[in-house]
């Protein structure tokens, strides 16, 4: 099944993130009394400075661990507000926080800049991250990269056995608790390592066949003699975006790590790729694992983040549609492209004319070609789309 009957569809009920590409520059506080940001709506009050014989304020933490019981996040600082759907923490999650508060309510921060409010008494202190009005210099982008660093961090596992010791020669799939994975390996390989593509797939609804949406990388595991990876999301997307954690990250660690245990898989060949929500995981893991993931292949990115600035930079293939109409060619996809640039990627970025926001099939076939026919510069095309809008 064309996976283009799944990309990008988005249950109803869910409320369309926030399309941005970065975090803000958040700027501290210098007083030695107020821990709270001033920017709120005017249905919030802003916290002042107390008079000089009341208590000084608590100290509002950026980073928050959940206690005892899971958290469900709501859209406003009550709960008779609506519910942010799929968005409920669990114990011992850590969050990250805005600074604003309403109440006993505090505003969390997720990973694309979405925000949901959730009492303060549900948390306790995580302590990392110093708290809001500490004078820290630029403490709130600190602790916002260093909870996504964590979040997004990819272990290799060292010491696996011999390849010659190693099975099983035919594609499998993978499964621990809710989670599942296909691996999919050639029918007739070459002799040596295989290259590894790890790919993500987009927000889904939640009765979709997954088989069918991942056999379609089984011709390409033949194709271009490589072995392929297609995890699921337990959520109707990866829980990185919906919540900042790493639930469906650590089976994709998992699932990575028991590929290279089955399969004799060259570590100097591994690629991500992603579609939309898939591609914002698959780029911001690529920024922040740059030593496993060299080559990021994506189709209509939504934001990244890069958590480690100072490292190796992935090679790029980006591909949008002029008629996207979520991520504009202009609002989002050249911008997002320039700061790639910006930091240090070299990009292919390719243009597809007619084509929305829908993955085209032509997609995985010129991705592909980018990884395995080695490095380029800095490159631009425009191409039609062979299927129309979508």
């Amino acid at each position: 099944m064309n996976p283009a009957a799944w990309h990008g569809q988005r249950p109803s009920q869910m409320p369309m993130p926030v399309r941005v590409s970065h975090f803000p520059q958040v700027p501290q506080s210098t007083s030695a009394v107020t821990h709270y940001r001033v920017v709120r709506p005017a249905a919030y009050p802003v916290r002042t400075a107390a008079p000089a014989h009341a208590s000084p304020p608590t100290r509002l933490w950026r980073m928050l661990r959940v206690g005892a019981a899971a958290v469900q996040v709501m859209e406003e600082p009550s709960m008779q507000s609506k519910r942010l759907p799929w968005v409920v923490q669990q114990p011992g999650d850590v969050v990250l926080t805005s600074g604003r508060t309403h109440g006993d309510w505090v505003e969390l921060l997720f990973a694309h800049l979405r925000k949901g409010w959730a009492p303060l008494s549900s948390f306790v202190p995580h302590g990392l991250g110093g708290y809001h009005g500490d004078g820290l210099y630029d403490g709130a982008n600190r602790a916002i990269r260093q909870h996504q660093s964590e979040m997004l961090h990819i272990h290799l596992e060292p010491n696996l056995p011999e390849p010659a010791l190693r099975a099983p020669s035919k594609s499998f799939h993978l499964q621990k608790e809710a989670w599942q994975a296909y691996v999919w390996l050639p029918e007739l390989a070459s002799p040596g390592p295989l290259p590894l593509l790890v790919a993500f797939h987009g927000s889904r609804p939640m009765d979709w066949d997954f088989l069918s949406f991942a056999e379609r990388w089984q011709k390409d595991a033949s194709a271009y003699q490589i072995a392929v990876l297609v995890p699921e999301s337990v959520g109707p997307t990866w829980d990185y975006l919906l919540t900042c954690q790493r639930r469906d990250m650590d089976f994709i660690e998992y699932a990575i790590n028991q590929t290279r245990c089955q399969v004799s898989i060259d570590d100097q060949q591994i690629a991500i790729m992603g579609m939309s929500d898939g591609a914002s995981l698959a780029m911001s893991m690529a920024l922040r694992n740059p030593g496993i993931f060299r080559t990021a292949l994506v189709q209509a990115t939504g934001f990244f983040h890069d958590t480690a600035p100072d490292t190796l930079k992935p090679r790029v293939y980006m591909e949008y549609g002029t008629e996207d109409k979520l991520f504009g060619p202009d609002t989002v996809a050249r911008p997002t492209r320039d700061r790639l640039r910006d930091l240090g990627c070299p990009v292919e970025f390719a243009m597809i004319d007619g084509a929305g926001h829908m993955v085209q099939e032509e997609f995985f076939g010129a991705a592909l070609d980018f990884w395995l026919g080695g490095p380029v510069a800095n490159t631009e095309k425009f191409k039609k789309s062979s299927k129309g809008r979508c």
